[in-house]
Parts: structure tokens; C-alpha cells; sequence
């Protein structure tokens, strides 16, 4: 009888987090992510912090709100709770590149470069012209020693956004 009510209360909590994952985001919840990305733009951390938590109070399952919450403490140094939004993003939304990204820069600025690198491949191949992850992949490449590996990144990103200034800055640390 236990396990039947466990498989239950399984089925059951899997049902409920892929509705919840899949439920409309409340036009209060998508404003105030809005806002809270404008102050974000701005610098205005504390203020960006409090609309991305007002947005999931509608919406606690916005994976845009809980990826930008996750930047706030990015920018705040704060990688342990970047990680936990980035986590709880990708449980909501697992196709949201930006999260996949942005963890993959927490693990990078951790030095976990392989576990870095490893994210920043998977965004690529979500979406191979988002840019910051390629940028963010190059660097982390040629940060483990695969300059090979980060100039087929290099020559695609030429094609993707010719006369990027990162190129320049690449080019010089490879002529270096």
C-alpha cells in the first residue's frame, strides 16, 4: 500500500511541475521581469532583485525571472544562490539557453572549466548564434589549453558577427 501512495504522490508531483512549467506566464509577472531587467540595464541591483522576486510571487516558476535573479547574484559575487535560480530556471524551462549560459559562467568564474566548457557547448548547440555562449566557449577553450577547439568557435563567430570587437581582443591573445 506504501509504495502505491508513494507512486502516487510521484506521478502526481511530476504532473504538477510540468503544468506548472508549461502554465501561462501572468502579465504582472512578465512586467515586472521587465522592470526588474531595466534596472538591471541601469546597475540598480537591489531594485532589479526585488521586481524579479515580485514576478515569481505571481509566476514561481518564471525561468526568465529566476535566470535574472540568478545575474543579480552573479553581479553580487553570490555564485551558490546564482547556481540554486540557475537550477531552479532550468527545472521550469530546461531549453532556456541564457540559464544554460549563466551556469555555465558560474562553473567558469569557479574554475570548473570542464564542467564550463561543457555547458557552454550544450547552449551553442541549443542555439548555435547566441553569441555569449560562443564568446564564453572561445575563452574557456583556449583557458584549457585547446586553442584547436576554440578556433573552430573563432572562424564561426567571424561568419556570426563579422567585426566583433571580442575578435580583436581573441586575435591579440593568440598572437601573444
Amino acid at each position: 500500500m506504501r509504495v502505491k501512495l508513494l507512486l502516487v504522490i510521484t506521478v502526481w508531483a511530476i504532473i504538477v511541475q510540468a503544468c506548472m512549467a508549461t502554465a501561462p506566464i501572468h502579465p504582472e509577472a512578465k512586467r515586472h521581469n521587465q522592470t526588474g531587467v531595466a534596472n538591471l540595464q541601469k546597475g540598480s541591483l537591489q531594485d532589479a532583485a526585488v521586481c524579479f522576486r515580485l514576478s515569481l510571487e505571481y509566476n514561481p516558476c518564471h525561468a526568465d525571472a529566476l535566470h535574472n535573479l540568478a545575474l543579480v547574484y552573479m553581479f553580487r559575487g553570490n555564485l551558490t544562490l546564482a547556481e540554486q535560480h540557475e537550477l531552479e530556471a532550468l527545472e521550469c524551462r530546461p531549453d532556456l539557453v541564457q540559464a544554460v549560459n549563466g551556469l555555465g559562467s558560474i562553473y567558469r568564474s569557479r574554475l570548473e572549466l570542464d564542467r564550463a566548457a561543457e555547458l557552454f557547448s550544450q547552449a551553442v548547440s541549443m542555439d548555435p548564434g547566441y553569441l555569449d555562449a560562443r564568446r564564453n566557449l572561445i575563452l574557456t577553450m583556449l583557458d584549457l589549453g585547446q586553442p584547436n577547439r576554440a578556433q573552430k568557435h573563432i572562424d564561426r563567430l567571424k561568419i556570426l558577427s563579422p567585426g566583433d570587437p571580442f575578435l580583436v581582443q581573441i586575435e591579440y591573445r593568440l598572437a601573444r
